[in-house]
């Protein structure tokens, strides 16, 4: 995926030193964006995730496009794929009665991750 101008910008706002509190505080300052959210999602990179995280439209998750970011958490090390599964609960699927009722349903869900949660 093509990274816009604005991704570019914030990406380089990013680094090993970053903390969570800094996300936070972009993310204040973006609010949501789902499209960008997307792209930051892209990149593969946990902080850029964890920030992608804090902008999505939570109204724009389906179950196809949850699947695809499990998916994607795979390739992160265990502690990272928590945190983020941890986060985009917290963050997104608990916020909305939709994503709700998905999360109801994966108690039997073949991705650990989605039974985490559940």
């Amino acid at each position: 995926m093509e990274l816009s101008s604005q991704a570019k910008n914030i990406l380089a706002q990013i680094n090993a030193k970053t903390k969570l509190g800094d996300l936070r505080k972009i993310a204040g300052e973006i609010k949501k964006d789902h499209e960008l959210a997307l792209e930051l999602w892209s990149t593969g990179q946990f902080l850029p995730r964890q920030l992608a995280i804090l902008i999505m439209d939570k109204k724009q998750l389906s179950q196809k496009l949850i699947d695809n970011l499990d998916n994607d958490m795979k390739q992160h090390h265990e502690d990272e794929r928590l945190q983020l599964i941890d986060w985009l609960m917290a963050n997104q699927l608990s916020k909305d009665k939709k994503t709700i009722s998905l999360m109801e349903t994966w108690e039997n869900s073949q991705s650990s991750l989605q039974r985490r949660i559940f």
